[in-house]
């Protein structure tokens, strides 16, 4: 795995390691203690390709913290920081302000999507994230924002779209389907976040690439 990466890493072709991490919403498939020695493996992984982190975090924060803390140092020092801040972003973050506000403590970012803007308890987190560690996500095709949700109430954009049980790529030319998050709702996620800031829809989408940048360095010849 590690030679993939880095063969992919030389090429311009993988930017970041991932998507992993902790899962205890899902312990019938592996128990804490399986997945924290897996963590703790690919973290290694990942010091060895001197990547950033692309972080998957579910009702886990406080141990994931504690792990990231552990190997914070090596971390920083395989991406060639001298901060102290780990490089990577914590994906479809749903969990409190208790636990973002440790995670970029360590110098991560936080990745919003659809799943992050369900209720009031997650826009008021959303609202306190700083904009300078926000990063715009959909994660397709799940997250999509709908009426359901609290975050419904700020969307400014819709798009034609269809019940369809299925994508196909006729269907996609002119519509999307019912419930599939395509990389064009991303816009949508940023018209929440810019509402519950109460910010420009152009400054949030401004912070967020700046922050890609900040996290995965120069994209320019990923092609």
């Amino acid at each position: 795995m590690t030679a993939l990466i880095n063969q992919g890493k030389a090429s311009g072709n993988i930017v970041a390691v991932g998507e992993f991490g902790l899962d205890y919403a899902r312990l019938h498939f592996a128990p804490k203690e399986i997945q924290q020695i897996g963590f703790r493996k690919q973290l290694d992984m990942a010091i060895e390709t001197k990547l950033p982190l692309y972080l998957h975090n579910r009702d886990s924060g406080d141990d994931l913290y504690d792990i990231l803390l552990e190997y914070r140092d090596r971390l920083v020092i395989s991406q060639g920081g001298d901060d102290g801040n780990i490089r990577g972003i914590v994906h479809s973050f749903d969990e409190s302000s208790d636990i973002a506000n440790k995670l970029t403590s360590l110098g991560l970012h936080i990745g919003i999507n659809g799943c992050s803007l369900k209720t009031s308890e997650n826009l008021q987190v959303v609202s306190q994230i700083p904009l300078d560690k926000l990063i715009l996500e959909t994660d397709c095709p799940w997250c999509d924002i709908r009426p359901t949700h609290a975050g419904f109430e700020h969307l400014q954009t819709t798009f034609p779209t269809k019940k369809e049980k299925q994508y196909s790529r006729e269907l996609a030319k002119e519509f999307c389907v019912k419930n599939r998050t395509e990389p064009c709702h991303v816009a949508q996620v940023a018209e929440v976040i810019a509402g519950v800031k109460g910010l420009d829809v152009a400054e949030v989408v401004a912070a967020s690439n700046r922050n890609i940048f900040h996290v995965f360095g120069d994209l320019e010849k990923i092609k």
